[in-house]
C-alpha cells in the first residue's frame, strides 16, 4: 500500500457493496460519514478509526462488520502485517512507537495500528530543538520504509543508484507530477517534494528552476475529492 488514499478507495467501495453508503464528512475530523438505510451509523476519522454514532441506535454487528471490512481491505492493499523488527534490538519512543534504527540523525520508527498493523516512518532529529522529530514520512510497506531510511541517513549513496542524466530526467518528471497530478494525496506530495529536494542536493543546478508551487491549492483539491 503506497498511501491511505489507495485504502480509502478500496474500503469505501467494499462498504457500499455491503449495503452501506458513504457521505461527505459532517465534521472536519472525519474523512467520511457511513450510512445504513439513510441513518448515519458511523464516522471514519482522519486518525483512521471507525467511530460509532453515539446519537442514534446502532447495531453493534454493523460496527463489527465495518471493522472487519477495514482490516481485510487493508491486508488486500498490502500493508506491513509481519513485525518488521526484533524487540531485543529496538528502542522505545513516546506514544508507543518503536525505534528500529538510527543513523546520522535520521530515525526509522514503527508503530502498531489497529487497521494498518505496522506503520513505519522515517524522520530527522532537530538537534537545535531537543532532537524533536521533523520531516516525518509515513510508509505502509516495509521495503519502501527501509529504502527511504537508507537514503535519508546516507547508508546508501544515492549517486550510485542513478546517473546524473537519470536524476535530471527523474527530477523533471517529479516536478511535472506535483504540478498536474490531482490524484496524489498529501503523503504522496510530501514524498515527491522530499525526493525533489534530495535530487537537487545531488545536482545543485536543478534547484535554480522554479520551485514555488502552491501546495495549498492541491491539498484542498485532494480533500474535496475525498469528501465527494
Amino acid at each position: 500500500m503506497k498511501s491511505k488514499t489507495e485504502f480509502y478507495k478500496a474500503f469505501f467501495e467494499a462498504v457500499e457493496k455491503k449495503g452501506f453508503s458513504i457521505r461527505p464528512p459532517s465534521s472536519p475530523d472525519y474523512v467520511a460519514d457511513i450510512y445504513h438505510r439513510e441513518k448515519p451509523v458511523a464516522f471514519y476519522s482522519k486518525q483512521d478509526a471507525i467511530i460509532k454514532n453515539p446519537f442514534v441506535e446502532v447495531d453493534e454487528k454493523q460496527i463489527a462488520k465495518l471493522q472487519s471490512l477495514a482490516k481485510t481491505t487493508a491486508i488486500a492493499c498490502g500493508i506491513c502485517s509481519d513485525k518488521p523488527y526484533d524487540d531485543a534490538l529496538t528502542g522505545k519512543e513516546q506514544g508507543g512507537a518503536v525505534r528500529i534504527n538510527e543513523h546520522n540523525g535520521v530515525v526509522l520508527a514503527c508503530k502498531q495500528h489497529p487497521i494498518f498493523d505496522y506503520v513505519l516512518s522515517t524522520y530527522r532529529k532537530d538537534a537545535e530543538h531537543g532532537n524533536a522529530a521533523i520531516q516525518r514520512r509515513y510508509f505502509y510497506n516495509k521495503e519502501a520504509a527501509f529504502e527511504d531510511f537508507a537514503l535519508r541517513s546516507g547508508l546508501v549513496d544515492e549517486k550510485k543508484l542513478f546517473s546524473e542524466t537519470e536524476l535530471k530526467i527523474l527530477h523533471a518528471g517529479l516536478i511535472k507530477m506535483r504540478t498536474v497530478d490531482n490524484d496524489l494525496n498529501q503523503d504522496d506530495m510530501d514524498s515527491v517534494a522530499a525526493l525533489v529536494d534530495r535530487i537537487e542536493d545531488i545536482v545543485p543546478e536543478l534547484s535554480k528552476k522554479e520551485r514555488a508551487f502552491d501546495f495549498t491549492k492541491l491539498f484542498s483539491q485532494i480533500e474535496n475529492a475525498l469528501e465527494r
